[in-house]
Parts: structure tokens; sequence; C-alpha cells
């Protein structure tokens, strides 16, 4: 789908879309930092209104839970109520609920009004991608991979150390309450710098597609994330996970036969977007895992404090962010194959490092193996978002942007659930008591030593396999511009052929 030359290249070079795309990167990095902020701040929000564990669960889960409900169902509302109109009034409902969870008055309200927050949250990351690849042509999207990735790269470094530093100096209600200017602000830039979609009036809600959704992918989660405290064979657990797969299998089902479904899964049936989301997915399986396992590691394994430990992979976003843009450039020259391929050798390798270290390696080297994390994103992790993307036809932009978002959640809540199971698997394997944690740090040095080993090496084997689905990565629209173009030279040369062998003839 062609941009709107609204937003080409103005008489001075500068390309008008930087700012419309900035907005919505800042309504995506606050959905997103929100997500990793509140973690650190959930002791002293507990202590405050003298609540228990349980009710702390409840908070960080009913966040998640209006994620999951909301997202599928933003690219119908998108085509229906125009993408500019929602973003903004999903940012409102954003601060609306930001504004009450720092106001809550005890943690019955506190739970509630993350809900209302996750409920505007949850769209603001689908949406604000869909809006950007309305805005930059297929042909265009690489150069602004960079932008792109910031949010989903920055916040998860960043939101542990904002989070921190605000509980230690200040108050637990400021971890909401920050979002107000910024969001006020975005709002405000998006009335004037965003364009209006066209509407389309045709689409029909899928509402039994929206029930079904709203029992399978919040069930599915909750299973996911609870599966480690409570016992994957618990009866909580295994009652979740019932009703999640039978209402998932229900909704795939409903979903193939609808003619207006609510999340396109047909899309899978294009082999390079299906081909695509694997390799994303595999990737970021290890990507999510790492991000889940290093700070644990770093304090549990090397000894550092959570600060410390934080400046220590500080490097990582940078380097990340600098091969995004260079990954970006090559892009037009390599194609995504080789791209794809070498961030994934490198994420095996440094991911394959991390199990060779121990206690005593030095920072530095931490820190290099740590950057090393970061090169193999910037190379692979928004190319092949951009190639399941510019396989999508006309118009369904909407649609595939909730859907690759809703698998997005499910994997990531899945690698962490797996990865945190070989972890106090191996844990117990290497001779751990049972009633020792690596979590609290009671677990012995050498058996914890030996648990993350498992777990780097399964995801270093994860990587790899990668590898074999991304030989078969191409780009439709990158082939058809490489075509014209060639196109465009051949009749020059043909024409000139043909002048020369007239005056032969003659």
């Amino acid at each position: 789908m062609e941009a709107s030359t609204d937003h080409a290249t103005s008489s001075t070079g500068y390309k008008s879309a930087w700012l419309p795309l900035c907005v919505t990167t800042v309504g995506t990095f606050m959905s997103i930092l929100d997500s990793n902020i509140v973690n650190i701040a959930l002791p002293s929000m507990l202590k405050g209104f003298h609540a228990g564990l349980g009710s702390g669960q409840l908070i960080v889960a009913g966040y998640v839970i209006a994620l999951a409900v909301v997202i599928p169902l933003s690219g119908f509302l998108g085509e229906r109520v125009g993408m500019k109109r929602l973003y903004m009034a999903t940012l409102a409902f954003f601060l609306t609920g930001s504004a009450l969870c720092g106001l809550a008055w005890n943690i019955q309200s506190l739970i509630a009004f993350r809900v209302l927050q996750g409920l505007g949250g949850g769209m603001l990351q689908p949406l604000g991608m869909a809006i950007v690849f309305t805005i930059i042509t297929p042909r265009d999207r690489p150069k602004y991979m960079a932008l792109l990735g910031l949010p989903a790269l920055i916040a998860p470094m960043i939101g542990p150390t904002i989070g921190g530093y605000i509980v230690q100096y200040s108050s637990w209600r400021i971890v909401f309450l920050m979002n107000l200017p910024v969001g006020l602000a975005d709002i405000f830039l998006a009335s004037v710098l965003l364009r209006e979609t066209p509407r389309n009036f045709a689409t029909r809600m899928d509402f039994k597609g929206f029930g079904l959704a709203a029992v399978a992918f919040p069930t599915l989660l909750l299973a996911l994330s609870q599966g480690d405290d409570s016992g994957w064979l618990s009866t909580e657990v295994l009652v979740l996970a019932a009703i999640g797969v039978v209402a998932l299998i229900s909704f795939v089902r409903h979903e193939l036969r609808h003619d207006d479904p609510m999340l396109r899964l047909d899309l899978f049936s294009d082999p390079i977007f299906r081909r695509a989301l694997f390799v994303q997915w595999i990737g970021f399986f290890s990507l999510f895992g790492l991000n889940f396992l290093i700070p644990i590691y770093l304090q549990r394994v090397s000894g550092y404090e959570a600060g410390d430990a934080g400046r220590l992979l500080l490097p990582m976003g940078l380097v990340a962010f600098i091969t995004m843009n260079v990954a970006g450039k090559l892009y037009y020259k390599v194609g995504p194959r080789p791209l794809v391929i070498c961030g994934l050798l490198v994420l095996a390798l440094t991911t394959w490092l991390w199990s060779r270290a121990g206690p005593g390696t030095s920072p530095i080297v931490l820190m290099a193996v740590a950057s090393g994390r970061g090169l193999g994103l910037g190379m692979f992790g928004q190319i092949v978002q951009v190639v399941a993307y510019n396989a999508v036809p006309d118009g369904s932009l909407p649609r595939a942007t909730s859907l690759v978002n809703t698998c997005q959640r499910i994997v990531s809540a899945f690698s962490t659930a797996v990865l945190t199971t070989v972890l106090l698997v191996g844990v117990t394997a290497a001779g751990a008591p049972a009633s020792t944690s690596i979590a609290a740090g009671t677990a012995p040095a050498d058996a914890t030593t030996s648990a993350f080993r498992y777990v780097f090496l399964l995801m270093t084997v994860i990587s790899l396999a990668g590898i074999g689905i991304a030989i078969g990565l191409r780009d439709k629209v990158l082939e058809q511009h490489r075509s014209e173009d060639l196109e465009k030279v051949s009749p020059a040369a043909t024409g000139a052929g043909s002048a020369g062998g007239a005056v032969e003839a003659r």
C-alpha cells in the first residue's frame, strides 16, 4: 500500500514523515514502559496499602488481561473509527487510567484502575504501527526501522531503572502520574501532525470472535504467567489452560469461516508473511528470554546490585539502535535474508557465550556479550517485521498489526514461562535443596550457575533453528522495485541496439 505524498520529502530535503512517526513512537513507548516500570514499584504499593502478594498479582494481571482483550479489537476499531481519532481516544483512556492509578485510595481501586489503564494502553502499540505503515511507503519502511524498534528496545531496559529511582527517592504514585504531561503533549501533537485515515463503515463487528478472543487470550496469558508460582499441575493453572485452549480453537475455527473476521488469520496463508512471523517468534523467544533472565543472572550469579546491572546493560540499547540504522540502509542492497541470518547467528553466539560466563567473569566481558545481543537484535528484529507487513494486501494493515501484536504477547508470555520452568528444573537437577529460590537468592551459587547454563544453551539451539526458516525469506516489494528499476534501464539499451541494427540493415 503506497503512502500519500503528503509526507514526501520537502524542498529542504527534510522528510516530513519523521514528526508523525515520533508522535506514534511516544505513545508506544509509554505503553511498553508502563508494563515494565510497575513491577519494580509493586512492593512499595503493597506495603502502602498493607496488601498481600495475591493483590500484587492482580495489579499486574489486570493490566495484562486488559491488553489481551483490546489488542485484537484494535484493527476493527481503527477501520471503523479512523486510526488518528482512535489513537487520540485510546491515549486519553490510558492517561485517565494512569491518573486514577496515581490517586488510588486502596488496593481494590488500584486494581480496577490498572484494568482501565490497560484498556487504553493495549491499543497504542498496534495502532501506532498501523499509522506508521500508512504514512510511509512499503519501499521506504526499512529506512525507519530504528525509530519503529526504539520503544520495544529502550522501554524494557530503562523501565526498571526509572522505577527503582522513583520508588527510592519519591512515591510509587509518580510511576503513574508522570505519564500525564508526556501523554497530554502527545495528544496535542497527534491532533496537529497525524492525518486521519479513511473510515470503513461497511465492516461489521465480529461479536462472537471478540467474545472468544476475550476468553482465550487472557486465560492463556494468565496460565502461562502463573504456572511457575502456582505449579503447572495446579488446579488453577490447568483450568485456565483448558479454558484458554478450547476458546482459542473455537476462535480460530470461527475466524477462518467468518467473512469479516476480527483477526485476519487468513494472512498466514501467505508463505512470506507466515515465514517472517515464524522467524520473528523464534528470535523473540531468545530475546524476551534474555531480557527477562540477564538482570536476574547479573544479580544472582555475578553479584551486582540492581542499579549496577542496569548500567551494565545500557550499551546494548545503543548498539541495537546503531545496528538498526545500518541494517535499514543495507536492506536495499542485500535484501532481508542475509541480514536476518547474520542476526540470528550473532544472537546464537552471544547466547552461547552467556552459558560460558560465571561468577568471576569480568564486567567488561559481560558488557561486550550483552552488547552482542543488541547487535543481533538490530540485524533481524525489525527486518522480519518489515518483510511481514510488506506481504500484507492493501487495506489490511490495521488487522495485520493487531494480529502480529496479539501473537507477540502470547509468544513473550510463552517464552518467559518455558525458560523460567527450565531454570527451576535446572537448579533442582543441579542439586539445590527444594526450599531454595533463585529469585530470592537462597539457591547455592554453583546450582544457580548451572541452571542458567541450561537455559542459555536451550535458547542457543532455538536461535540456530530459526536460521533454517530464514533461508526462504524474501521481500516482494523490494523485488518488484528492483524489477521496475531494471525495466527503466533496459528500454534505453534495447533502443540503442535496435537503432544500430537498423543502420546495418540499410
